[in-house]
């Protein structure tokens, strides 16, 4: 049996691009989403891709749903089940979210979704392998970051992403860690930061004051990033690199 992909955040824009991308190659893909009930994009490739994707709910803001999905992972690794690499692409951006405007529930809900939730699912998938068997782990996790979350490229000029940026630079602060951890322990999982590039998508498509240069389309995307990722080994574990091949500095 292949081992299965697991997209995080599969409803739409990039992680929808991951669930049609792989399906479409033959590969087993495990889509989380939020709800179910407002993933209707997905289910429609579902249908198209019979039998090679399965649906389940995963709301990356919510600790009981991750333990909820984690508990499903691990019953069907029981009952056979193998996971390849994982993708964490589940993210939020309110925009505008100025440093001097934020109010705290926004401030918390950028943290919560774009760092906390992705860490926190990383994490319980990565207890569900077994000492024993390492095997059991994921071979990589992908955390889809961005640019914005660069502290040395600090980008000035996007006026209203303060709240976006942070979570994302402390998501790539995060993810780093969890490498080193991973590789003082003696595991193999190979972890990655990655930007997707400036894609539009649903998420993208809010009215902002400066022109966004280079726009790709999510399928160029995920063309790359799946070429990237292909590419990595555990050498690479805890660097950060763009969908196109080029290194990103944090």
């Amino acid at each position: 049996m292949r081992k299965a992909w697991i997209i995080v955040g599969a409803s739409r824009g990039i992680g929808l691009e991951f669930v049609r991308q792989l399906a479409g190659s033959g590969e087993r893909v495990i889509a989380a989403v939020r709800s179910r009930s407002s993933a209707e994009q997905l289910f429609a490739v579902v249908a198209q891709y019979k039998g090679l994707i399965t649906v389940e709910e995963c709301d990356v803001a919510s600790e009981e749903s991750i333990e909820a999905f984690a508990k499903r992972i691990q019953a069907a690794m029981q009952d056979g089940l193998q996971i390849g690499n994982v993708i964490l692409n589940a993210g939020i951006n309110y925009y505008p979210n100025r440093a001097t405007e934020i109010s705290f529930t926004s401030f918390r809900a950028h943290l919560t979704t774009n760092t906390i939730g992705p860490i926190l699912t990383a994490q319980k998938l990565l207890s569900l392998s077994s000492s024993p068997n390492p095997s059991t782990a994921p071979e990589k996790l992908i955390f889809i970051s961005s640019d914005s979350g660069s502290a040395s490229l600090f980008r000035g000029h996007e006026d209203g992403f303060a709240a976006y940026a942070a979570s994302k630079a402390a998501l790539n602060q995060m993810l780093r860690h969890m490498a080193e951890e991973i590789r003082r322990e003696g595991g193999r999982s190979v972890v990655l930061a990655m930007h997707p590039g400036e894609v539009e998508t649903d998420m993208a498509n809010v009215p902002l004051g400066w022109e966004v240069e280079g726009v790709i389309q999510a399928k160029e995307s995920v063309q790359g990033m799946l070429r990237v990722i292909a590419e990595k080994g555990e050498e690479d574990s805890g660097t950060f690199w763009c969908w196109d091949g080029r290194s990103h500095p944090w």
